[in-house]
């Protein structure tokens, strides 16, 4: 049973909600409308042309095949979560793809790494040589949200480190812009994980036991998506999968005594999917309204907090880049609050690009996942409904940067005073 038809959420603030996210509204169109003068005229070989105060300028794009960038910027939730208050996020990305024969995708923040690497020999047609890493070494004791508030009691200073290695199929498709592909890889992830506990951890509390760790990994991607100047998709669709197996060489019962049994994440495996479509509002014809659409669901056997795809709030790329599309956000939460074995996530976006560098978007989304409550009978997982509503501005920013500030409100987080809970996201982002 979904508990959120038990369960009303508080809404005693829906009249303060709504009056931020109108004043948010009004002052960034007073600020559009009054403070810059604007409109695209043409494009034409990759160059755009537009009208800036009454002047014609044109813009000329840097090569979209060779990518350094950074991105920095800060997650902000009220009533803050346990523990969660302030978030900083950032990274840096790296995208290589010189010609069909090579390709390298990599973010980079230290902590937590993701690179992607693909080959081409001379011969093999479509396919390809691939190697990957991805590791998460964050050097302080974690400890999990529930309702939000930190479990201490369970804190635990956990990471991994994961290299890869495969074969993948890699081909371009519409509209053939050099970010258009369908690719499906195989990868084989030998791994470790590390474990220590907590010093607020229990006395009772056994931590798991560090580990080698073997997965196998399908993953498949389609983007066939076009996207304007400031990267947000204005037409086409994407989709992609992900289908994971793992063991675990030496696992042992953990928790509390010992709770969490060994046979229960010893081996385990998850599916998750996704599909995304924009394009442009069909009664309107300027070309300067847009619906963003997309559709993440997920489902697993044996998962644990090491193993489950994490959900939260925090940057929302929503089809601004070929590899982060897939990537699940919960408006409104904090960053990975939850780790369910199973989730629905639909979100809709509507978009206004009053100006070819500077878009507004309002959007609703609504997840159903397993998450953890507190109860009379102890901590267990429940069935919740946690839908959201948010509004956006993307816009070109000075030094050539990007700038998107973002308003959330969640109406089924569970925080200090009752349900509800108030994010704000401050991002700029640069190229090097």
């Amino acid at each position: 049973m979904i508990e959120y038809l038990k369960e009303k959420p508080n809404t005693g603030n829906m009249k303060k909600i709504w009056r931020g996210v109108s004043f948010f509204i009004l002052f960034t169109l007073s600020a559009l409308i009054g403070l810059v003068s604007a409109s695209a005229r043409a494009e034409d070989q990759g160059r755009l042309r537009a009208e800036v105060f009454g002047r014609q300028v044109t813009i000329k794009p840097g090569d979209p095949r060779s990518v350094t960038a950074w991105d920095l910027g800060v997650d902000i939730s009220e009533p803050p979560p346990e523990g969660s208050e302030i978030l900083p996020v950032g990274d840096l990305y790296f995208w290589r793809h010189p010609d069909d024969r090579h390709l390298l995708r990599a973010e980079i923040s230290g902590v937590w790494d993701d690179v992607f690497w693909a080959r081409r020999g001379r011969g093999l047609g479509p396919f390809e040589a691939v190697l990957t890493f991805t590791n998460f070494t964050v050097p302080a004791a974690q400890s999990e949200l529930v309702d939000g508030e930190e479990l201490k009691t369970e804190e635990l200073l956990w990471g991994y480190v994961r290299p890869g290695f495969g074969l993948g199929y890699r081909s371009q498709v519409a509209p053939g812009h050099q970010d258009n592909m369908l690719a499906a890889d195989l990868t084989f992830e030998p791994g470790f994980l590390f474990f220590d506990k907590g010093p607020d951890a229990a006395r009772n509390f056994a931590a798991p036991q560090d580990t080698f760790e073997f997965r196998a990994h399908l993953q498949l991607r389609w983007d066939a998506l076009e996207r304007n100047l400031i990267k947000l998709p204005k037409r086409g669709y994407a989709a992609g999968a992900d289908l994971v197996y793992g063991h675990r060489a030496n696992w042992r019962d953990w928790g509390i005594n010992g709770g969490q049994a060994a046979d229960e994440g010893r081996n385990y495996a998850s599916f998750t999917g996704y599909f995304l479509a924009a394009g442009g509002v069909p009664w309107a014809k300027s070309g300067r309204h847009f619906l963003v659409g997309a559709l993440y669901g997920g489902y697993g056997h044996h998962l644990d907090r090491f193993s489950a795809v994490r959900i939260g709030g925090g940057p929302d790329p929503l089809g601004e880049e070929y590899g982060s599309t897939c990537r699940p956000v919960l408006p409104g939460a904090a960053i990975d609050e939850f780790f369910p074995e199973h989730y629905v996530l639909a979100t809709g976006e509507y978009r206004w690009q009053p100006v070819f560098f500077a878009s507004l978007g309002l959007d609703a989304s609504a997840g159903w996942l397993d998450r953890l409550r507190r109860t009379g009978a102890g901590i267990v997982a429940k069935d919740n409904l946690l839908p959201a509503v948010g509004v956006r501005l993307t816009t070109g920013f000075f030094f050539d940067t990007r700038l998107q500030a973002a308003y959330n409100y969640n109406f089924s987080v569970v925080r200090r005073d009752g349900f509800g809970g108030h994010e704000v996201l401050v991002e700029v982002s640069g190229k090097l």
